[in-house]
């Protein structure tokens, strides 16, 4: 196995899978990632309490699922993955811990989240006496490449997931196109997830309301979520463009549906200058003109992703003609 590296994407599941893969001989382009996992078509507005765009959306996702999503890159996969909170934590970590140290004695690397930061890294080894994980995580240059288990998972998260390879997975190149373009219907229809908070393009007219209303916007999430799904439906498109290149009889359908996730990133373009990440634009959250701004540009990329979802769908219809 090659050197592990966590590759750089605003959706770190994707890039431990991406730096997994590239280890492991089967080095793929991050939109190709994307696409086939569907990470490139998440969107979920969390909220609680009364403050909507927490930076737990990009998280909220079905992880159960993406055991087989993830196998359409090359490698086959199997999860550990617990919610726990109070007593129930402890015993939760160490049978998390059990199945980790089997697979890295093995010399299997993990994926695992909220490691050093509430995000995804990839985990290379364990060190029982020190009592933590070895980690390549986003912050693990700055912080060292060591994640101790007393911090892990957080007590107010309580998200356990982890991800080990288990050998090479030879998906059908007919069926793992297939596979990704009901995903990406799925997920921008709003399916997805076993929360109720608002999911694929039901989620952006969900935080143009919230915009339009006086209801409290979380500063952070709400420049982390534009961030992210940006980043996610740029790699979106450019999918969909090696798709329309190679599958020559799904081209018009595709290229229609790559132009209107375009148009969605262009939509969102303007709101990453007003709500920028990590500051958030400081008061611009509260500005009614301002939020009015984002709503109407929110509503726009909306317009645009039912245009791609249609056209997605043709394309699909006609994948058994192909």
């Amino acid at each position: 196995m090659g050197e592990l590296t966590l590759r750089p994407n605003w959706t770190t599941a994707a890039g431990a899978l991406e730096g997994v893969l590239a280890a492991e001989g089967l080095e793929l382009p991050r939109h190709a990632v994307m696409g086939l996992t569907g990470h490139a078509w998440h969107l979920c507005l969390a909220s609680e309490g009364g403050v909507a765009a927490l930076p737990n959306g990009p998280h909220e996702l079905d992880w159960g699922a993406m055991v087989e999503r993830y196998a359409r890159t090359g490698l086959a996969w199997e999860r550990f993955g617990r919610r726990a909170q109070g007593e129930e934590l402890a015993a939760a970590r160490e049978e998390a811990l059990g199945w980790a140290r089997e697979r890295l004695d093995e010399g299997i690397p993990l994926i695992g989240f909220d490691l050093q930061v509430h995000e995804f890294a990839i985990v290379t080894g364990y060190d029982d006496e020190r009592a933590g994980f070895h980690v390549e995580s986003a912050v693990s240059g700055e912080l060292g490449g060591f994640a101790p288990w007393s911090d892990w998972p957080s007590p107010a998260l309580g998200i356990i997931e982890l991800f080990a390879p288990t050998g090479p997975s030879d998906p059908d190149p007919e069926l793992a196109v297939l596979g990704a373009l009901q995903t990406a219907l799925e997920l921008l229809s709003g399916e997805g997830g076993a929360s109720e908070h608002p999911r694929g393009t039901a989620a952006l007219e969900a935080w143009a309301d919230t915009l339009e209303g006086t209801g409290e916007v979380d500063r952070a999430g709400n420049a982390y979520t534009l961030a992210v799904l940006q980043a996610a439906r740029m790699d979106g498109a450019a999918f969909l463009r090696d798709l329309a290149e190679s599958v020559p009889p799904l081209a018009e359908p595709l290229g229609r549906a790559e132009e209107a996730v375009r148009d969605v990133t262009q939509a969102l373009s303007p709101l990453l200058t007003l709500f920028p990440f990590p500051a958030g634009g400081h008061g611009n959250v509260a500005n009614p003109g301002l939020r009015e701004a984002a709503a109407n540009a929110l509503r726009r990329a909306a317009g645009h992703e039912r245009r791609a979802a249609q056209a997605i769908a043709e394309a699909f219809g006609l994948m058994g003609a192909v």
